[in-house]
């Protein structure tokens, strides 16, 4: 029987604006899925909180408060030997806009590597700064990568990460605070399914739990399925796995490579004749 290889807990909580109530209820959360996981990934601005679009280009936001929760962050990981994948603003410089970025921190407590999201809407472009690069990290002899919220709709970031070599993306999402049932609760959950599928990718989804949520918090497997869910509006997180199982691992590489071979057009180059128009 397959053992399990790299296991994930996918968190779902109320996000705040204040960095201070938001590190005490991520600390909760790892402290309780560090028994079952090794990996702790929170949702979209989890530790800074999403901007309220009322607050002008994060006017008096408080950013040492959101350094010394970067570091109880990471002290919690040295103390609990896991991994956390979390989103924050990050700002690199006073004269530019934040990134809206995630993430990595190892279990040795030390910044394994950050991402920061590309795709924006028009809205965050009034509060973010765009990024521009791919992040790829091994973790338990798994590649991974990392995307943002409204990425979901972008299918070459997708494919980009398949080509690279990953098996598992972390999705960290703010598709909360709406009113009542909103276009992504019907769109978005079958749109990773189908990027899980077409890529063969592992997605873990995490979501803020803001009333109203669009989706819950949830796993989605390489083969397309549904994994485990979180409960809409509760918080909490969900516990999956990516199992050693090194058949299926070959055969899924078999099916990456000839979608990979079928959609760049190499696998039919020299198989292809021209045919004159006209009747059948």
């Amino acid at each position: 029987m397959s053992q399990p290889r790299l296991s994930v807990a996918t968190v779902q909580f109320a996000v705040t604006a204040d960095p201070v109530a938001n590190v005490r209820r991520m600390i909760a959360l790892m402290r309780r899925a560090a028994a079952d996981a090794a990996v702790v990934h929170f949702p979209e601005c989890a530790l800074s909180g999403y901007l309220d679009k009322k607050v002008e280009r994060w006017a008096g936001y408080d950013w040492a408060a959101l350094a010394a929760a970067h570091d109880q962050l990471a002290e919690t990981c040295r103390d609990l030997g896991v991994w956390v994948v979390y989103g924050a603003a990050h700002r690199f410089d006073e004269a530019w806009l934040p990134h809206n970025s995630v993430f990595v921190v190892g279990p040795d407590g030390d910044p394994a590597i950050r991402y920061d999201k590309r795709c924006c809407s028009l809205s965050e472009l009034d509060h973010f700064t765009p990024g521009s690069a791919l992040a790829v990290i091994d973790i338990a002899g798994r590649r991974c990568g990392i995307l943002i919220c409204l990425e979901w709709s972008f299918p070459g970031l997708w494919q980009a990460y398949a080509e690279a070599g990953v098996d598992l993306v972390f999705l960290s999402a703010f598709a909360a605070g709406l009113d009542g049932r909103h276009l992504h609760s019907d769109v978005v959950p079958p749109t990773l399914q189908g990027h899980a599928f077409t890529n063969s990718l592992f997605i873990s989804v995490a979501n803020a739990s803001n009333p109203a949520q669009a989706f819950a918090s949830h796993w989605v497997k390489r083969s397309g399925r549904r994994g485990s869910a979180c409960r809409l509006h509760r918080q909490g997180f969900t516990v999956n796995a990516i199992a050693d199982d090194p058949e299926k691992d070959a055969l899924y590489a078999r099916i990456r490579a000839f979608r990979s071979e079928a959609s760049s057009g190499r696998l039919y180059e020299n198989l292809r004749v021209t045919t004159p128009a006209g009747k059948h």
